[in-house]
């Protein structure tokens, strides 16, 4: 039977079969992870425990740049699990996610004393799949933690390139700048050197370099299918840092592009499809991420027979109201992401003054557009640049806690804002020379 795409339940069929394969093999490449040898990694691990010990667990690469924080708390946890995994309960010990945890010592201490020491795993993190897990155990076969951070700078920086280089070559150069910018905001240099970060930057442009050309080649029915694996992975992978760039860049490049090849055709059906469109991608990115976090509690309390929804939906109260110290607050949240934006020079002070810059230069131009502008693309630019703050005032307490890097989800917002401006300051030009080009000849 052939399932066709271009229908709602063809698609469904489709997202299901898409859902249950990418989780298989997600949960699968963990399961055999954990039947690496011990003994085969010990040696990197160790090394990798003393250069995690080589500073606090967490520091600035730049002084006085809250955004240059790096997070050895978060790779010190990771490894300890990596390191945990049991080759004799494969499935049981990589559902635990157990590793060794001392409340009088900091992580790295921890794990240094887990590897060197031999303190067994007595703290379990059932929460997450850390699927990452899986990736930093298998390169402890042959190197260790800076090891991981330089091949994952590699693969980041060529996946980055490549991205620039497909928008380039056909054309989008609006995309290549506001991407250029964007990423800069996310201060994209300091990501490299923590693992947590690194992840998201790693599926970002992967799945956008995909999505522009299946935008390009008129593959755009089978992109549901590519954003809801970006949502999976995400949530396999990432250690809930900036998880909605892996939606809304890709999303934002795909609706530019889109524009962009159709700008002769700007027709009612054209619009009313886009907005579907982008709708029905950011639902199944959710289901995706959501649908994947769902299956790990599940799955552990299948596997393992404990009853863990209070755990978890302890820890989501906590992540998204609760309070530590008493000072969080949906204010403190958005104004600490804020405040990280384009980290450069002290403290990184001029980001608001820019971004003030930006808005007010998109209201010009489209106050005093004359024609050209489709007002459809501009909300959506608008409603995707807003999603960082939703995820801020939804998860207030983490995103005021860990500003530091959930700053970085913002880089949609600024990629959003280059578009708007290009919308309205350039293509709605264009149009106006266009059309004063056609009177004249006519008025000849």
């Amino acid at each position: 039977m052939k399932i066709k795409l271009n229908t709602l339940v063809g698609r469904t069929i489709i997202y299901i079969i898409t859902f249950i394969t990418t989780s298989v093999l997600c949960a699968g490449m963990l399961v055999m992870a954990a039947f690496v040898p011990r003994n085969a990694i010990f040696a990197n691990m160790l090394t990798s425990a003393e250069h995690l010990c080589d500073d606090f667990v967490f520091f600035k690469l730049s002084d006085d740049i809250d955004a240059s924080i790096i997070d050895r708390y978060a790779d010190s946890i990771l490894l300890n699990i990596a390191y945990n995994f049991d080759p004799d309960d494969s499935l049981g010990s990589v559902m635990r996610a157990e590793y060794y945890s001392n409340k009088n010592y900091d992580e790295n201490v921890n794990f240094i004393n887990c590897v060197a020491v031999g303190n067994k795993a007595n703290t379990q993190y059932i929460r997450y799949w850390h699927g990452a897990a899986a990736i930093v155990r298998a390169t402890h076969l042959f190197t260790d933690i800076r090891g991981m951070y330089i091949i994952n700078a590699c693969i980041m920086g060529a996946l980055t390139v490549l991205l620039l280089l497909v928008l380039i070559w056909h054309k989008l150069y609006a995309g290549a700048v506001g991407y250029t910018i964007a990423i800069a905001a996310a201060g994209i240099w300091y990501v490299p050197f923590s693992l947590e970060y690194t992840w998201v930057f790693l599926i970002l442009p992967a799945v956008s370099v995909i999505a522009v050309l299946m935008t390009l080649h008129r593959h755009t029915h089978a992109l549901g299918i590519l954003f809801l694996i970006s949502g999976i992975v995400t949530n396999f992978l990432d250690f809930l840092t900036s998880e909605t760039l892996t939606l809304t860049v890709p999303l934002l490049l795909v609706i530019y592009t889109s524009r962009k090849i159709r700008r002769d055709e700007a027709n009612t059906t054209a619009v009313k499809t886009k907005i579907s469109g982008a709708v029905e991608y950011c639902v199944v990115w959710g289901i995706g991420y959501v649908g994947m976090w769902v299956l790990k509690w599940v799955s552990a309390a299948v596997i393992l027979g404990e009853d863990i929804s209070s755990t978890v939906f302890g820890h989501i109260a906590e992540r998204s109201f609760g309070s530590t110290t008493g000072e969080e607050s949906i204010p403190g949240a958005l104004a600490r992401n804020f405040a990280c934006l384009f980290p450069v020079g002290y403290g990184g002070i001029g980001a608001a003054t820019l971004i003030v810059i930006l808005l007010a230069t998109a209201y010009l131009c489209f106050v005093y557009r004359r024609g050209g502008i489709q007002p459809s693309d501009i909300l959506i630019y608008a409603a995707i640049g807003l999603i960082p703050y939703i995820r801020y005032i939804v998860l207030m307490n983490h995103s005021y806690i860990h500003f530091f890097f959930t700053y970085r989800a913002q880089a949609a917002t600024v990629l959003a804002l280059a578009f708007i401006i290009y919308e309205t300051a350039f293509v709605g030009r264009g149009a106006n020379k266009h059309k004063k080009s056609k009177t004249a000849t006519k008025a000849a």
